[in-house]
This record gives structure tokens, sequence and C-alpha cells, in this order.
């Protein structure tokens, strides 16, 4: 059985983290649009709610997933460590 080389294996990681970090993010700016819009319509609960998930989600897809996790593994591949 072939064996599949590490850099692979750390290039296949860091593509779905990035995918991952997309569309989270994707989430969450399409929820803080929901949310405004039913500020806007009047919709108090349905607002809040939306616009609360949406911030977790952009929390999740730019810090935990996009700082915490994409950029050191891209720093450490651009560096070689």
């Amino acid at each position: 059985m072939a064996r599949i080389p590490e850099f692979a294996v750390e290039l296949f990681e860091l593509l779905a983290l990035v995918v991952g970090s997309g569309v989270a993010s994707m989430i969450g700016v399409e929820l803080e649009r929901v949310g405004v819009a039913g500020l806007a319509g009047g919709d108090l609960a349905v607002g809040l709610w939306a616009v609360a998930m949406g911030l977790v989600a952009l929390y999740v897809g730019v810090v935990a997933l996009g700082y915490e996790q994409v950029l050191p593994r891209v720093r450490a591949l651009a560096g070689g460590t």
C-alpha cells in the first residue's frame, strides 16, 4: 500500500480548514443579513436570534478556524517548519 506524503496530508487538512472557515463565515454573514431584515421588519425575536447566531458563526469562521487554525498552518508550511 502506498503511503501518502506528510506534506499532502497537511495540505489536505489546510484545505479542509479553509473551506470550513469560509462556509462558517458565509453562514454568519447570511444570518446577520436575515437578522437585520427581521429587525427592520419588526420581528424582534427572530431578528435578535439571527444576529446572535450570525455573530457566533462569524466568530467560528474568522477567529476559531481562520486566525487560530489556518493562519499558523499557512505560516508553518510557508516557513518550512
